[in-house]
């Protein structure tokens, strides 16, 4: 038993769901334009209104308008979405890519009597058309899955990559149950399987937009609070987060490092704070290139810095420190025409010595910087159980005597003069 129906009912209804779709992403665009993806959705869905509204007038209007004209903006309107995914990946969409379809449709009704008069015909030509661009949204939401993650994107994937296979489906069953039309009716006995995924792909559409947007925001927002923003490195939260998340794992063997550039109040005062932000620039960027595999780095507040590295031992982790240091020591770091000559001091704790307790960590850490400023600076000094005991007098009136009380603060240190 075929199944009957009517065709302009569907596209009226399906360009009432386009039309409302579109208002909707039209204010998001008027409202923000930064995200470039909203306004081709945007085109996306009101060419697949004015599509869809030509197509409902097939039983009155001219044949040549409703469905000759009226499939292309259709065509378009797939064209249009996937360049939206394009743009949403931070890709350049191909306009020959979102022409060609509906450019070859327009060649074939007007220039081939037996694709215009073939009901048949012009369905394996849009269902081929919309399963090929189907599986260029599936490629391009993988693209951009690998780069974000963004939950959507697997439900892009999931649901175009039915969509496809839908629309691929639709090519041997027209062969084998051919269509027939007449007055705007069509009938087949697989047309009600099918009948709905216009309506389908529109609501799904909307989503999916929306919550790439979105996610995308969310991501901003939170890679904001994850990203120093000079530096470009792990922020003090999200440095901490990830070493206390490491350490809770209880590693064998792990070294906390932190690092500090040397005389850094002087590039302030000779060339200004710019140069002391290219120097904090240049120097996280040459640590962040040389980063191992597992190894935490971030910016724990001027110019200091914070590395982690777990899961080596004590001589492949001084090892890498001091290469590192002596990289930063070779570094020229270029701004308006002079060369900023930058070292570091790097005191480094073992969980060895101190247990996986970040505090305690970043204080012996802290301790081993500290000597190493005392010791000339511009070299590696590791925290040992020895200096527990040890007084170190500053100016004759602080002492470091432990690892967990009396920790006294390098900001005083540094802020008196002499020191930097």
């Amino acid at each position: 038993m075929s199944t009957t129906l009517s065709i302009p009912t569907v596209f009226v209804c399906t360009s009432i769901t386009t039309f409302i779709v579109a208002l909707a992403l039209s204010y998001l665009w008027l409202t923000d334009k930064r995200e470039k993806a909203i306004g081709w959705w945007c085109a996306s869905m009101w060419a697949a209104t004015i599509g869809t509204m030509m197509l409902a007038t097939r039983a009155a209007l001219p044949h040549w308008f409703s469905v000759g004209l009226g499939n292309p903006v259709t065509v378009l309107a797939f064209g249009f979405s996937w360049a939206g995914y394009v743009a949403f990946a931070g890709g350049r969409p191909s306009k020959p890519v979102v022409l060609t379809a509906a450019m070859a449709w327009l060649v074939l009704y007007f220039g081939v009597d037996s694709f215009r008069d073939g009901v048949n015909n012009r369905i394996i030509f849009i269902s081929l058309v919309f399963a090929i661009f189907g599986v260029l949204v599936v490629h391009c939401a993988w693209r951009g899955w690998r780069s974000e993650h963004l939950p959507s994107y697997l439900a892009t994937m999931i649901f175009y990559g039915l969509h496809s296979l839908l629309y691929l489906v639709r090519i041997p069953m027209t062969l084998i149950y051919p269509v027939t039309e007449s007055n705007g009716m069509v009938s087949a006995p697989w047309l009600a399987s099918f009948a709905l995924e216009g309506f389908t792909l529109t609501i799904f559409s909307t989503f999916v937009f929306m919550a790439l947007v979105k996610e995308r925001a969310e991501r901003r927002y939170r890679l904001a609070a994850e990203i120093d923003s000079l530096t470009s490195v792990s922020s003090r939260r999200h440095f901490v987060s990830e070493t206390r998340t490491a350490l809770a794992r209880q590693p064998k063997s792990a070294f906390l490092a932190l690092l500090d550039l040397d005389f850094f109040k002087k590039i302030n005062d000779t060339y200004g704070h710019m140069a002391g932000d290219r120097a904090l620039q240049g120097f996280a960027h040459y640590v962040s290139s040389k980063l191992q595999p597992n190894m935490a780095f971030g910016r724990l507040g001027g110019e200091e810095f914070g590395l982690f590295l777990p899961d080596r031992n004590e001589t492949a982790a001084v090892d890498f420190l001091e290469n590192l240091r002596a990289g930063v020591e070779a570094l020229e770091i270029r701004f308006n025409g002079n060369v900023l000559k930058v070292t570091t001091s790097i005191g480094v704790a073992s969980v060895d010595e101190t247990g996986c307790d970040f505090d305690n960590l970043m204080a012996g850490a802290d301790n081993a910087l500290y000597l190493a400023k005392e010791q000339g600076r511009n070299r590696v000094c590791l925290f040992s159980s020895v200096m527990r005991l040890e007084k170190i007098l500053e100016e004759g009136q602080e002492s470091r005597l432990s690892l967990a009380e009396n920790r006294i603060s390098r900001i005083a240190v540094r802020s008196r003069p002499g020191r930097a």
